[in-house]
């Protein structure tokens, strides 16, 4: 699948509409499926799911990026991050820590 960047962005029937949990936890699970690696427009996993989700890639990539940063420190500097995002880190982050807790 090949991307070409639309210069001043590319727009669609969804764009600027909020996120809903659903597409948040898509990408969440697009991001460890990556393992937080190649999250960028470029990358034709986050193409796939951009499409799936009748959202933009540039938008599908910075909700990827939001879920880098909380992985990494929790900041997130190119913009506002969604209370969504953090939600559903939130959530996941700690049943992984407690199925990790479970097997020991």
């Amino acid at each position: 699948m090949s991307y070409n960047r639309v210069p001043g962005g590319e727009k669609n029937n969804k764009s600027g509409s909020k996120w809903t949990k659903d597409e948040i936890i898509k990408v969440y699970h697009l991001y460890k499926a990556l393992n937080g690696v190649g999250l960028h427009e470029n990358n034709a996993s986050i193409q796939k799911l951009a499409a799936e989700l009748g959202r933009t890639v540039r938008s599908t990539e910075a909700q990827a990026l939001m879920f880098r940063n909380l992985d990494r420190e929790g900041n997130y500097t190119f913009g506002n991050m969604t209370k969504l995002s953090r939600t559903v880190w939130s959530e996941f982050e700690k049943d992984l820590v407690h199925s990790s807790e479970d097997s020991i």
